[in-house]
């Protein structure tokens, strides 16, 4: 577990994250006192509602393992062992962050303003899955993103639960100020957008297609996670 801890730094710094500080959780996990407050909180927390905060997976186990019920609460601790004013996660986490506002000042920590991503579809539309494989690697090569956004989930014209439009919402638009669509000139030649709201309008008008959508986004993900394959 360390050596993929020590991974996920080096991808983070590698992708911009230079001025945070990391922390291992095996660097406080193992006190006694995160493991008394583990303990209090267990004391507060029904197992039903430990079980609405373990992860989707675990949910739908027949048969979950107490471990499973008790990592939630650990990751409540862990906001307090941190001492941290926010909490940042996926939108999956938020019963764990209420759980931690709601039971972490009975404990003497402040209440954390917890702040959500949206969890994103997988390229083919569905929900992202390893076994589905639909999804980009921070690690992936230049060829294999360019096959897979390539063959994702794009229809002409459709904005929502559109999987290409959220990568330029969520990952590009915010990395660079100025999109270019390279096409030929028969296809209306080299276009330019300044922000999201242009590029969904033109899509949705069918003025850009599909696959010359994909072809950006291919090249801007690669750009922005060639940092990644330098350092790895």
């Amino acid at each position: 577990m360390l050596e993929l801890a020590d991974y996920n730094k080096r991808c983070f710094i590698a992708l911009g994250l230079v001025k945070a500080k990391f922390v291992f959780g095996s660097e406080f996990q193992l006190e006694s006192d995160y493991m008394l407050n583990v303990l209090k909180l267990a004391q507060s927390t029904t197992l039903n509602r430990a079980r609405r905060s373990m992860s989707e997976v675990a949910r739908n186990i027949e048969h979950p393992m107490v471990s499973q019920m008790i990592y939630p609460l650990m990751q409540a601790v862990d906001i307090m062992a941190l001492d941290a004013d926010f909490a940042v996660g996926g939108i999956d986490q938020r019963k764990i962050h209420m759980l931690a506002r709601e039971e972490l000042p009975q404990l003497g920590h402040r209440a954390p303003v917890c702040i959500h991503t949206p969890i994103l579809l997988g390229l083919n539309g569905e929900k992202m899955s390893s076994s589905e494989n639909n999804y980009i690697s921070v690690d992936d090569d230049e060829k294999s993103v360019e096959k897979k956004i390539k063959s994702a989930f794009c229809p002409q014209g459709v904005i929502e639960d559109n999987p290409v439009i959220d990568i330029f919402r969520y990952h590009i638009f915010p990395r660079f100020g100025e999109i270019e669509v390279k096409r030929p000139s028969k296809f209306g030649g080299d276009v330019s957008y300044g922000t999201y709201a242009e590029l969904t309008n033109d899509f949705a008008n069918e003025g850009l297609h599909p696959m010359d959508l994909k072809k950006t986004a291919a090249g801007y993900i690669n750009s922005i996670i060639g940092p990644v394959r330098e350092l790895l």
